[in-house]
């Protein structure tokens, strides 16, 4: 993102690790089909696939509202990755393995995920669209 102001108009997204589905990415780009590329061959054993892409006017407002959601299930506080189920809801909810239900189950917390992340940008007068 060198010489681009991650303030102005461009997409927030939901990646979603490929291998892992309880492990998801919130980010900014004004690219993302070209982030996600950068993403895999940098920083992602596998692929991750586009979840959620909303165009927003303002990015880094938007990420840091979608970050605020999720403040409880970042992976690491300096990384923009997190955890659908953390690993302590994850024991209380007796779940068998580590990926927390599949793809399937998955796609059960990122709509609600979304709708909360959504509920927070209408909540602070963020315009948004759904890609």
């Amino acid at each position: 993102m060198v010489g681009i102001s991650p303030k102005r108009p461009g997409y927030v997204y939901i990646f979603v690790n490929s291998t892992n589905p309880n492990e998801i990415k919130i980010g900014l780009s004004v690219n993302p089909g070209r982030r996600i590329k950068q993403l895999h061959s940098s920083g992602t054993a596998k692929p991750m696939y586009i979840q959620y892409l909303w165009k927003v006017p303002n990015m880094k407002e938007a990420e840091q509202a979608a970050h605020e959601v999720m403040a409880g299930h970042r992976v690491n506080h300096r990384r923009e990755f997190f955890h659908l189920v953390t690993e302590g809801a994850a024991l209380d909810l007796e779940t068998p393995h580590p990926h927390f239900g599949g793809h399937e189950l998955a796609g059960v917390y990122l709509h609600s995920i979304r709708e909360l992340i959504e509920n927070g940008w209408d909540y602070i007068d963020m315009a948004y669209e759904l890609v």
